[in-house]
């Protein structure tokens, strides 16, 4: 049985939107990647998804 708690995802992001959200990463000293998980987590808890 897997005990992973994350999976690697390969995503494409448009170019202004990669360039915006490298901007808060360097201005809040924050990975992109901390950034667009907490993006998913928000999109998630907005749509009140549950698994």
């Amino acid at each position: 049985m897997d005990k992973r708690k994350t999976v690697d995802v390969k995503v494409r992001l448009e170019l202004d939107s990669h360039k915006q959200i490298k901007a808060i990463g360097e201005r809040e000293e924050r990975s992109m990647n901390y950034l667009i998980n907490k993006a998913v987590k928000l999109l998630i808890d907005q749509e009140g998804v549950k698994v």
